[in-house]
């Protein structure tokens, strides 16, 4: 009997070609795949663990079918990076989990600001970060070659 539960767990080295395949792929296809991007999926634990960033996976059966990165950018703010969904599992509300699950944790580790930078070509991504209250802003000297928007959240402590 197959096992059917999705879940999130916290990066292994073991799901390291995975983690890499999954995101060049979605650059791939969106053509936006750049030198900055090469090096920090290939380097995940150089470019975001070591720099006390957070890398969570999404699993199933095994298979890791998304990602999504936490990375620390000044001691109030943490940056969202590399949000991934396999594309046979797109449309079921996985990349919410995912983006949920960001926002959650920087809230538990302390953070003020949530930042995200994105492409305009990534329209289903920029209404479920607006969804979820990211608000557009000016953009900065972003460090992408690529990024058209910048997206801030303020975290908020939820009342339960």
């Amino acid at each position: 009997m197959e096992n059917n539960i999705i879940e999130i767990i916290e990066y292994d080295r073991k799901y390291r070609d995975e983690y890499i395949n999954l995101n060049m792929r979605w650059l791939l296809e969106y053509d936006l795949l750049e030198d900055k991007d090469e090096i920090i999926i290939q380097n995940v634990e150089r470019e975001i663990l070591d720099k006390n960033g957070k890398v969570y996976l999404l699993r199933k059966n095994e298979k890791i079918i998304g990602t999504v990165a936490l990375k620390p950018s000044s001691h109030d703010t943490v940056e969202i990076l590399k949000l991934a969904v396999d594309s046979n599992f797109k449309g079921l509300g996985l990349g919410r989990k995912l983006m949920e699950k960001a926002i959650e944790e920087s809230y538990q580790l302390g953070y003020k600001n949530i930042v995200l930078y994105t492409n305009s070509k990534l329209k289903a991504a920029i209404g479920l970060y607006e969804k979820l209250g990211f608000k557009k802003v000016a953009l900065d000297d972003s460090h992408y070659e690529e990024v058209d928007i910048k997206m801030i959240y303020e975290v908020k402590k939820t009342i339960k």
